[in-house]
């Protein structure tokens, strides 16, 4: 029967751990016994003549059993390694240090290095000195630690002799115990003459033994241990021989030991009767062993017939394989080569055999290594190579590689299979999946493969943008979670129609909510892709952004709608709401549109909201507060003055805070909850008539740029529908005024008309002798021509004024003289009237540079104005200051005043205030306008109802004059 490596490899792999763990642990009792000061301990063997082991030696052992186990593994870690290293060279330091005290008969120190009290106590018996032999182990088995791993150049390791060394010392001790020998090899040999010493303890033979055992057995595959190992006959017979070569003879010596010690020296237990048990032991073992090695041979006859069928089945295999079968040796030589790699590669067997495999592939095909353990395994590798045809074409191949090694012969198997065609669909399926996925990832508008359950699969980058998701929260939801509710049912009905074979693909316009609430428009084209078999796969849609067109679709039809309703009405109130209605709920979820006038005031405002009760709120709000928002610093009245567009995307709660008045403003303004909001100014041929503010709050929706632009045209088209009604409203005004006018130019004309033709039909009636005497009729007459000579000229000064023809002709005047003229001209009527004139000229006035008649009527005017509307006793005062490069003038009076809202109208052409009888054609204030604007001065009014009026001019010194002589306006 076959005795196998296998057990004897389990026994070694586990003996270096035994042995260095039995080690410490006996070193470690008998260092505990020396401790204690127990001869039990230290003996730890309980037979008679057993010895005891020196604390040095145990010392020595202990370090030798540690280090056995740090250095076992050679690639250990640099700091176990040099632990090891360490414990060896203590080991050296300890053995060589006793041998040098016996060489030297000198005591070191040493003996006593560890408990010397007990020592002491038990000497002279344990002098406490290992013996030579044991001195000589202990620094034998230290080098061969040094060196464990160590091989030279030939194979051997040094190590290797030094144990079996420290082995046979310690054999021959542990014989010598079994034996019981009186006089052991240590008194042979003459170690005597060393002096006292303690033998090798029969448990310190049994670790050095142990301990050689371990060193043998790190490198099992060399020396003895390599021969035991061995799967040969050789191996065999060793393993099968061992047990009895050692055991036989110290089994036959001892019963001859036993014999002599029983008496029997002779006779039948003689030496002759010893040396036949001896041979007939060895015949026996020698004819078991023949039995077993012929057992062995029938039974590789047996292997080998199995082999030889093998290699026929495998022949007929290889013969017959579509693929490529070659075998590569060391060298790289080919030497197998099956008629598939003579079809692939076109070469016929014969030609290619013994040559290099690189002559078949384009690239050299490397040999792995062989394995540390040197095993019989093959390595499989699949490789993708590229080889080459006889003819030279290089084509792409796939080779399964298997690495077989048998000792140290190793060949490759090559398995290798034509993939051109497979190549060619590959890269013609790589370039149909590579031109999708490029016009799938980059297509300009969305794409998705959906499941059929609503999953979305796969996504674009496209689609991602356009619904403000990543790829993988997509992939996470379905197209029915994204779907706007209202449009959910249309397309499952259309998915369900295609499922169901009715439609080949759908078009559907629909709407999908962005990540950040909003809808998007997208025109939707979904299609569905089956498998080979037909059943459907999936879905793929195409998504187009169709947000654009229809926002611009709803810019159009607003705009549309707003030309016509704007149109509709010249009545400002009606336009505003048009405004208003216009913008909610197509924009906005509130919008407030308010009309001021230039004084800062509110004319009108109109607040509308996509629910009554955000109505509600926005008439609370500005009824409390009605002109908070026009103040400064208000949004409404930034835009107002201005007069650029205000646009806040977000509306943030500290905004609020700030704006808000008190607490109840801000409770109104949380309320109305503005989330986006626009200001536009109304505006139209240069002046602004008021602002639009609108916002959103419950939709959500943030307002961009396109939107302001929207909301400007819009305020665009309704400032200019509110112009052309206040346009319309001041023609209206000036119709009628033309019409007040005309009638009392008709008037004031009529009456010198009268006086003339009554004074002329006076005058026929008279003989010539009467007209003589009486000359009132022509006086009359002459009076009532100057009126109406001066109503038409002050009509043609205003008309020039209008046209820009108005002209002066300046010069130097005199300031003293010029208004001293002017108050002696109404001298008259003031004194007939009990009205006090006065002049009021500073000391340092310079003279004026100005038209000496249109300065005269531009004075008359205000002086005869003045004289119009002051009361009995009052008193008209005309005054002279320097005033920079000018002189303000002033005429103040002591009348009643003009009523705020009427001042701004005072200097309108044919105005007339309305609490006042009609005199005169309200053109006096409007030529002083003109005159004074055309000396380069202006004018203006200060006036209190009931404290008086006074109107300024402003006229040029004579020191500021310009070198002209007349200046047209």
């Amino acid at each position: 029967m076959e005795v196998s490596s296998r057990p004897l490899e389990r026994v070694l792999e586990w003996l270096v751990p035994l042995v260095c763990t039995f080690t410490v642990l006996v070193t470690a009792t008998v260092l505990a016994g020396w401790a204690m000061a127990s001869e039990q301990l230290t003996r730890v063997v309980f037979l008679p003549g057993a010895g005891v082991m020196m604390p040095l030696t145990a010392v020595g052992l202990c370090c030798a059993g540690c280090a056995l186990w740090l250095l076992r593994k050679k690639p250990g870690e640099r700091l176990t390694r040099g632990l090891g290293i360490t414990l060896a060279l203590l080991v050296v330091a300890l053995g060589g240090l006793v041998l040098l005290q016996y060489a030297t008969r000198r005591d070191l120190g040493i003996d006593h290095l560890f408990f010397e009290d007990t020592l002491a106590r038990l000497a002279p018996r344990l002098p406490g000195r290992p013996s030579p032999l044991t001195a000589a182990s202990m620094m034998l088995l230290g080098f061969a630690l040094l060196v464990l791993h160590v091989r030279l150049r030939s194979g051997w390791h040094p190590a290797r002799p030094l144990a079996l060394l420290v082995a046979l010392v310690s054999t021959q001790a542990l014989i010598g115990y079994a034996y019981l020998e009186k006089d052991p090899l240590t008194a042979f040999i003459g170690l005597q003459a060393f002096g006292l010493y303690t033998p090798m303890a029969l448990h310190s033979a049994l670790l050095f033994l142990l301990l050689s055992l371990g060193i043998l057995s790190v490198h099992p595959r060399h020396g003895l241990m390599g021969v035991l190992l061995r799967d040969d006959a050789g191996g065999l017979m060793a393993r099968r021989l061992l047990p009895a070569v050692i055991a036989l003879p110290l089994l036959v010596w001892g019963l001859r030991l036993v014999s002599e010690e029983l008496g029997f020296r002779s006779g039948p237990f003689g030496t002759s009767v010893f040396a036949l048990v001896t041979v007939l032991a060895f015949v026996l073992l020698l004819a078991r062993n023949a039995n077993a090695l012929s057992r062995l041979d029938a039974r590789q006859r047996e292997v080998a017939q199995s082999l030889r069928i093998s290699e026929a089945r495998f022949a007929g295999i290889v013969n017959n394989a579509a693929d490529a079968i070659i075998a590569v040796d060391e060298q790289r030589n080919l030497t197998l080569f099956n008629t598939g790699a003579e079809r692939i590669f076109g070469y016929p067997a014969g030609e290619v055999l013994g040559r290099p495999m690189d002559l078949l592939l384009s690239e050299p095909l490397e040999l792995p290594a062989r394995n540390a353990a040197g095993t019989d395994r093959g390595d499989e590798d699949r490789t993708p190579l590229s080889g080459r045809r006889k003819s030279g074409e290089v084509f792409p191949a796939e080779a399964t590689l298997a690495d077989v090694r048998v000792d140290d012969v190793a060949f490759r198997a090559v398995i290798l299979r034509d993939m051109s065609a497979r190549v060619r669909a590959e890269e013609a399926r790589r370039n149909r999946e590579e031109l999708f996925r490029t016009a799938f990832d980059h297509a300009p508008i969305g794409m998705s493969l959906v499941g059929l359950d609503g999953h979305f699969l796969n996504v674009n980058e496209a689609l991602g943008q356009m619904l403000g998701y990543s790829r993988e929260e997509l992939c996470a939801v379905t197209f029915q979670d994204l779907t706007h509710p209202e449009d959910l049912e249309e397309d499952l009905l259309q998915v369900r129609r295609l499922l169901a074979g009715e439609l080949g693909t759908y078009q559907l316009e629909k709407r999908y909510r962005h990540k950040l609430g909003h809808s998007v428009s997208v025109l939707l084209t979904a299609s569905l892709v089956h498998d080979s078999r037909g059943s459907p796969l999936h879905f793929i849609s195409q998504v187009q952004d169709i947000s654009e067109r229809k926002q611009q679709e709803r810019e159009q039809r607003l705009l549309a709608e707003a030309g016509p309703r704007l149109a509709s009405s010249l009545d400002p109130g009606t336009t505003v709401t048009t405004v208003s209605r216009l913008l909610v709920p197509a924009l906005a979820d509130f919008c407030v549109v308010t009309m001021i006038d230039e004084h800062g005031k509110v004319q009108r405002r109109e607040c509308l909201a996509s629910t009554q009760q955000k109505t509600w709120v926005m008439e609370e709000l500005f009824g409390a507060y009605p002109q908070v928002h026009l103040r400064r610093g208000h949004a409404l009245a930034e835009v107002f003055t201005s007069g650029q567009p205000l646009l806040l995307e977000e509306v943030p709660a500290s905004l609020l805070e700030s704006t808000a008045e008190d607490a109840r403003h801000l409770e109104l303004l949380r309320r109305l909850a503005p989330r986006s909001v626009i200001v536009v100014p109304l505006s139209a041929r240069g002046h602004t008539v008021g602002v639009v503010a609108l916002g959103t709050s419950e939709s959500g929706r943030s307002y961009g740029r396109r939107d302001l632009a929207l909301v400007e045209e819009l305020a665009r088209r309704a400032a200019l529908a509110l112009d052309n009604a206040s346009l319309h409203a001041r023609s209206e005004e000036a119709t009628h005024l033309r019409d007040e006018v005309l009638r009392i130019v008709a008037h004031d004309l009529r009456a010198p008309l009268n006086v003339i033709s009554l004074s002329a039909g006076t005058m026929m009636k008279r003989s010539p002798s009467e007209r003589a005497a009486d000359s009132r009729p022509l006086t009359s007459i002459q009076k009532a021509v100057t009126r109406a000579t001066a109503l038409i000229e002050d009509l043609l000064d205003v008309a020039r004024m209008q046209g820009g023809g108005l002209t002066v002709d300046r010069r130097p005047e005199s300031t003293v003289a010029l208004l001293t003229e002017s108050l002696e001209l109404h001298r008259a009527l003031a004194e007939a009237q009990s009205v006090h004139l006065q002049l009021d000229v500073g000391p340092d006035t310079p003279d004026l540079f100005v038209d000496r008649d249109r300065v005269l009527q531009l004075f008359s005017n205000l002086i005869g104005n003045a004289l119009k509307f002051t009361p009995m006793g009052g008193c008209i005062v005309l005054r002279a200051r320097p005033w920079g490069e000018m002189v303000r003038c002033s005429v103040s009076d002591t009348g009643s005043g003009i009523p705020l809202e009427d001042q701004h109208h005072l200097f309108e052409p044919f105005w007339q205030a309305r609490s006042r009888a009609k005199e005169g054609a309200g053109l006096g204030l409007t030529i002083v306008k003109g005159i004074t604007e055309a000396h380069g001065g202006r004018v203006w009014v200060d006036s209190q109802p009931g404290l008086g009026t006074t109107f300024y001019c402003s006229l040029p010194a004579v020191h500021s004059a310009d070198s002209a002589l007349t200046w047209h306006v």
